[in-house]
């Protein structure tokens, strides 16, 4: 093993030495924790025998800097005059050492400690390294799950953009889109991720909508339009009963995102912050990239006129504190269009 000796008398520091190289350790001798300190990170020690009074930095505080490091698992023997039972509770309980021997120590009784020592120095560090392998089949596993969810929501959109054109393009804008305004609103990694996935599925209900509404190329008659209304609730329907929050926030998302700040929208005439977050933000998205491209019922709009309608939305049809985040990102979003078209 690898041992680094803390002790400031220079006879029981040398007899230590003598004894652990005759054991065939490789041994390190500093003369106060302060001086041992640097030996932590040079030498990597897997034992440390350390006296408990010493001048500059004593035993305790250097046993607590090695217990509150990063470093791999040190076991740690207190050699201490200190024999009394209160200061070996206080050693092993209170300042964190593995064993405690009193001087002046017995060789065969500290070699039958060492021993000890290195065992449960190699238990420790396996059960760190199993510790570690098992955090890495987890991620993986979580990868997993999170891949097979991309699955299946490309093949949902994949069955619904056979019968409207205009999808695949438009999902894409909208999922970077969406992921643009929620990181501007200062949302977590975990939740856009989830909104990365879960904003493509906005028009999934559109499934269950006949094929002559949804590729009409022309305007829609009144009672066409309240039937395309009804692919927000049959997009809830669809990914209702979920217990994953990446598919929570797909259904509220396809459920709201038609409805408007002011209480005007479908299905359900919300207003304000009774719309989830989540469908406010895609309501943005998608409005603004369906005025910005060509749809089969019309051309795409000009710039000046796209962000004309959005500023008459602002506070009516979209959250005005949201409206005001996509505005200050109308660069990022044009990158976005020219990229993905």
């Amino acid at each position: 093993m690898n041992i680094l000796i803390v002790e400031d008398d220079a006879i029981t520091r040398r007899r230590l030495e003598k004894f652990l190289r005759a054991w065939g350790h490789r041994v390190t001798a500093a003369s106060n924790g302060l001086e041992a300190s640097e030996y932590l990170h040079s030498d990597s020690p897997d034992l440390v025998i350390t006296d408990w009074m010493m001048p500059e930095m004593d035993g305790p505080a250097l046993i607590r800097k090695i217990r509150h490091s990063s470093a791999p698992y040190v076991y740690i023997i207190l050699l201490t005059a200190r024999g009394g039972k209160g200061d070996m509770i206080r050693g092993l309980f209170n300042i964190g050492a593995d064993d405690y021997v009193v001087k002046p120590f017995d060789p065969d009784e500290l070699r039958a400690r060492l021993s000890v020592g290195e065992r449960t120095i190699r238990l420790e560090r396996n059960l760190r390294e199993y510790s570690k392998g098992l955090e890495a089949v987890v991620r993986r596993q979580t990868q997993l799950i999170r891949e097979t969810q991309e699955e299946t929501i490309v093949k949902l959109l994949t069955a619904l953009e056979s019968r409207d054109h205009e999808t695949g393009g438009h999902v894409r804008r909208i999922s970077l889109f969406s992921t643009l305004i929620a990181k501007a609103t200062g949302w977590s990694d975990t939740r856009l991720d989830d909104l990365r996935l879960a904003s493509p599925m906005h028009d999934i209900g559109k499934i269950g909508v006949p094929d002559r509404i949804l590729r009409k190329p022309g305007r829609l008659t009144p009672s066409e339009f309240e039937i395309i209304k009804t692919h927000a609730a049959i997009g809830g329907r669809i990914l209702g009963n979920s217990e994953l929050p990446m598919l929570k926030m797909a259904r509220e998302i396809a459920l709201c995102h038609h409805e408007k700040w002011d209480g005007t929208g479908y299905p359900g005439a919300l207003s304000g912050e009774n719309i989830p977050e989540t469908a406010r933000i895609v309501a943005i998205a998608d409005v603004f990239d369906a005025l910005s491209n060509d749809r089969v019922y019309r051309r795409a709009s000009p710039e000046s006129e796209v962000l004309d309608i959005m500023e008459q939305g602002r506070g009516s049809h979209f959250d005005p504190h949201l409206c005001d985040r996509f505005m200050g990102l109308l660069d990022r979003f044009r990158k976005v269009l020219a990229e993905n078209p």
